[in-house]
């Protein structure tokens, strides 16, 4: 047992709910303050999937705009990989030197804040709590501190907020406890109080089991943060969901309807990318939300006819396709539909690995021009065209070259990111995805 949880005096505990259905259905109505509809389509009820769910109280119609909703809770998601200088405040970057000096709050906070910012009310606090507890080295972004902001923000919220936060489901995992300890370890007087590490912990908890990497363009580039909605986070899954979401900004959610939503059905939305294969999604879904998801999709090892888990037969002589038995668990034996063999989860597993590594290798060192010739040219000897893999790295192709314009790019390189583009599309069709947010993305409807 770790130094914090001993001070807490417990193990990692599973979080109790705490407020009836009822009560959570009048902190949302609160949250959401003037964004809340006169007449909403939906209500807040307990799931048959998990826990809470959303509810529709009347036929919806495909593409009808459900809610929109703020953030209760944010903050930069600080994954080592991304540029830890965004400005806390407004996403925005720093001018000046590529360096954490040119960022940094010059009061020592430790935090990257812009010259706009730097006198907000918002950091005033922020950079005084930060202050407080020292950090060890303000001469540098620290990405554990940087991280714990988001959580750190439960202070400020007034009473009716924190409420909510200590409503919503908090899923507790030993590893949860780690992002309070390794926070700590960037201060020299970090907090000890028991019912304060307790928030910290509970408010980390909500985070893992409810927050959204929210996405947003500022000058011109993606900005990533870690948000949480609380009405948004009570969307239960299913792998093929009659909503989705995309966002207006960095702390705002729009959540609409992907197809007809009839009188009384649940409300759900995708917690792993749709045009995953199913073993790809249950190992996503059992690793960050601990839960094995049952829908129709996950029982048809055809996924509605895509074939997004199929891979080549390895039965000399054959060109059949090898597809999961069955998906209940997550090391099946595979069929070939051509010649019926069986092969074990193993063998098939390094097969999907070797197809994964090599087109990701593609992915991060090739040129557009290279992709479009190892996609087409040298993919089709060693993966079927249906495969995850495979269509990922159609994708690829297709952001890389809207994102540059096709100014860049000839004639029949255009034709070929359309072509891309109808495959993908006529897939998110056979799946039943209707109006879904990779669906407008794709045909450039929403940024």
């Amino acid at each position: 047992m770790s130094q914090l949880e001993q001070q807490l005096g417990r193990d990692v505990p599973q979080m109790a709910i705490g407020a009836s259905t009822q009560e959570l259905a009048a902190l949302i109505d609160a949250h959401l303050g003037e964004l809340r509809p006169a007449q909403p389509a939906w209500r807040v009820a307990d799931s048959p999937i998990s826990g809470r769910g959303i509810f529709a109280v009347r036929d919806i119609a495909q593409g009808e705009l459900l809610f929109r909703e703020r953030t209760l809770l944010v903050g930069p998601t600080a994954h080592r990989g991304r540029n830890l200088r965004t400005c806390t405040q407004c996403y925005r970057q720093p001018a000046g030197e590529d360096s954490d000096a040119a960022a940094l709050c010059t009061a020592g906070c430790g935090l990257p804040v812009c010259g706009d910012c730097v006198a907000s009310p918002r950091h005033a606090v922020e950079c005084q709590l930060f202050r407080k507890w020292q950090p060890k080295d303000p001469s540098r972004i620290d990405p554990r501190a940087l991280r714990i902001l988001s959580v750190v923000r439960c202070f400020f919220l007034n009473e009716t907020q924190r409420k909510l936060l200590y409503a919503m489901q908090a899923n507790a995992d030993r590893y949860y406890m780690r992002e309070v300890e390794r926070a700590a370890e960037c201060f020299e007087h970090f907090p000890r109080e028991q019912d304060m590490l307790e928030y910290f912990y509970r408010t980390v908890c909500a985070f893992n089991t409810n927050a959204f990497e929210s996405r947003c363009q500022v000058d011109g580039r993606e900005v990533v943060a870690r948000a949480l909605f609380p009405l948004a986070g009570m969307l239960n899954h299913q792998c093929t969901p009659n909503a989705a979401h995309h966002f207006e900004d960095g702390e705002t959610i729009v959540v609409t309807a992907t197809e007809r939503i009839p009188l009384g059905a649940e409300i759900t939305m995708s917690y792993a990318k749709l045009l995953w294969s199913t073993l790809a999604r249950k190992m996503f879904l059992g690793m960050t939300k601990h839960f094995m998801c049952q829908c129709p999709r996950c029982q048809d090892p055809t996924e509605n006819g895509t074939y997004l888990s199929a891979l080549f037969c390895r039965e000399q002589g054959c060109k059949g396709l090898v597809i999961p038995v069955q998906t209940k668990t997550l090391q099946p034996d595979w069929r070939c539909l051509s010649c019926e063999n069986v092969f074990p989860h193993a063998k098939m597993a390094r097969y999907q690995d070797f197809a994964l590594n090599t087109i990701n290798n593609r992915i991060n060192t090739c040129s557009v021009r290279d992709m479009i010739h190892f996609i087409n040219e040298l993919c089709p000897r060693f993966c079927p065209p249906s495969n995850y893999v495979l269509i990922e790295a159609k994708l690829n192709v297709i952001w890389r070259m809207t994102r540059l314009g096709a100014e860049q790019y000839t004639p029949d390189e255009i034709a070929i990111k359309d072509r891309y583009r109808e495959e993908i599309l006529a897939i998110l069709h056979k799946l039943g995805a209707g109006e879904c947010t990779l669906k407008k993305l794709i045909n450039e409807e929403i940024q």
